[in-house]
């Protein structure tokens, strides 16, 4: 890993730009699709709900943010409540990175801003064919200090690998 010595930015999307998330949220499909089972539709997008999309940046709990570096558009994060069998959790449920700013540390960084400066429990949920986002997982667990990481089965998930976490108080 190469870190990346440049300023990193989280900037909440705002209304007006839902259009450029939903372009952005078109090479997050495309990068998942060889694990999500995911096809293209006849007009060359993927199945994407651009309006639940914009929800994020809209409905109350939710949360759509740019993540840049140096100013430059670098990724995205969304995040929603949701719920644990009877946890109630906020879920980081869509984690992007492009690719010339992977493996540089941008990604850990992002996690450690975001859920280490929460106090409440985390949901993360990675495709268990997701090799690179597993292992990018299991680094972040092990060098930032959550006081819980704990695995969460959901029979009707069973594509995904479920991690419980609790920052550190």
């Amino acid at each position: 890993m190469h870190a990346i010595h440049k300023i990193i930015t989280l900037r909440a999307i705002a209304p007006g730009e839902e259009e450029a998330l939903a372009r952005l949220f078109q090479l997050y499909c495309y990068d998942n699709s060889a694990w999500s089972g995911e096809a293209l539709l006849a007009d060359g997008r993927y199945d994407v709900c651009d309006a639940g999309l914009a929800s994020y940046v809209h409905a109350a709990g939710h949360t759509a943010s740019w993540i840049e570096v140096d100013g430059e558009l670098a990724g995205f994060f969304v995040t929603e409540p949701g719920m644990a069998g009877e946890l109630a959790v906020q879920e980081f449920s869509d984690f992007f990175i492009l690719k010339q700013y992977r493996r540089r540390g941008v990604a850990l960084e992002v996690v450690r801003r975001v859920l280490l400066d929460s106090a409440q429990t985390w949901l993360v949920a990675t495709f268990r064919d997701d090799a690179a986002a597993c292992a990018f997982w299991r680094h972040a667990f092990a060098c930032l200090p959550f006081a819980r990481v704990e695995a969460y089965d959901d029979a009707a998930l069973p594509q995904f690998q479920l991690t419980l976490l609790k920052p550190a108080a």
